[in-house]
């Protein structure tokens, strides 16, 4: 009795074992199906494609603008910077000239130099303006 279970059990599940190889060789895809999820396939990739493209784009625009706004900051800090030294020396000059003290040919030269550094900037910032 054992036995003929046994070997029940054994035809069985070698039964199952051909059956499952036989619809598992039927599964593959046809030629027309298989160009057909190429073709999908494809389709999804120039969409991709498209859209990488844009990104790109995007990209590179957000890029272009945070050069520019940080070329921007770096010349207007620079304007301003030198603005408020050229108001501090010629204010510390004035009120030397107000008590009647002589003022230095070298101050006045560092006054000039920081007006030419300032000419400098603007001619740069508009450099900056034409550029874009």
């Amino acid at each position: 009795m054992k036995r003929t279970l046994l070997v029940t059990i054994m035809l069985l599940f070698t039964g199952i074992i051909v059956f499952a190889q036989q619809s598992g060789g039927s599964s593959l895809p046809t030629s027309v199906q298989t160009k057909q999820n190429a073709q999908q396939t494809l389709t999804d990739a120039k969409t991709n494609s498209s859209q990488f493209e844009s990104t790109l784009s995007s990209l590179r625009t957000q890029n272009t603008s945070n050069n520019d706004a940080d070329a921007y900051r770096r010349l207007k800090a620079q304007i301003d910077q030198l603005e408020a030294r050229i108001n501090r020396e010629q204010a510390r000059i004035q009120a030397a000239l107000d008590q009647g003290q002589k003022v230095a040919a070298s101050t006045m030269d560092e006054i000039q130099r920081l007006i030419d550094q300032h000419k400098s900037a603007m001619a740069e910032m508009e450099r900056f303006i034409s550029a874009n």
